[in-house]
């Protein structure tokens, strides 16, 4: 791999405005707080160049120094709201990176702290593919999915329903199809995105192709509410 020839940089995003879990991103899991995890993750890693935290709330930022990670502005309140999206996030800390530290990624690697089972090798193969494939973006996924979209259904006119994805055994059988002889799928769990900067400058993301890493479910835990930390503290204890 020419490892020095394309320069990777992570991102963990980190706002502060979480209302299900308040101050999510710094409450303490199995004695840690939750952003810690990412970041020593992310220090771990091999082919990152880089990594810094994208942040709005001075809290967080406090914390991610604590732990050795680079928080070097905090990210602007519009940015930073509940409907805010990703891209504005990249595109907030690349251009900042260009103007204060004179250099730019060809890859930037989402790494959100609601994952905090990821591995520092779980990032770097979502790298390797990403650059041995030339891929476009990269996303890790596991399987089996919660929900099988081949046995969806959509609702319109009222109450009159239509198969989602109807497959060549819908005419006979329906949705009520053997999991065994459906195609394959994967759900997309978070824990790693690896994605070209040119595709985040012209804000088409998902152009070109697109590559998968799975990972083992087990890693893929949903933080809603304050039981589920309970749930990560179980699985990070076991872990350790």
């Amino acid at each position: 791999m020419a490892r020095n020839l394309i320069k990777v940089i992570g991102i963990i995003p980190a706002r502060g405005g979480s209302k299900s879990i308040p101050h999510k991103n710094i409450a303490l899991v199995a004695g840690k707080p939750l952003i810690y995890y990412t970041i020593a993750a992310a220090k771990k890693s091999k082919l990152l160049d880089a990594f810094i935290v994208s942040t709005d709330d001075p809290k967080i930022a406090a914390v991610a120094k604590k732990y050795g990670a680079d928080v070097p502005f905090l990210r602007p309140a519009e940015i930073s709201q509940d409907r805010s999206k990703d891209i504005e996030f990249m595109r907030h800390a690349l251009a900042w990176v260009k103007k204060h530290r004179g250099w730019e990624p060809e890859i930037l690697v989402n790494l959100r702290p609601t994952s905090p089972l990821r591995t520092a090798e779980d990032i770097d193969e979502v790298i390797r593919v990403a650059i041995k494939d030339n891929y476009s973006i990269v996303k890790t996924v596991s399987s089996p999915a919660p929900h099988n979209p081949f046995k969806m259904w959509r609702l319109s006119d009222g109450n009159k329903m239509k198969p989602l994805l109807p497959t060549r055994h819908y005419k006979k059988m329906g949705t009520d199809v053997p999991r065994q002889i459906l195609p394959p799928v994967y759900w997309q769990n978070g824990l790693v995105d690896a994605i070209r900067v040119a595709n985040i400058k012209t804000g088409k993301i998902f152009a070109g192709p697109i590559g998968g890493v799975i990972t083992d479910p087990e890693k893929s835990i949903d933080l809603d509410e304050p039981k589920d930390l309970k749930a990560l503290a179980k699985a990070l204890t076991g872990r350790s």
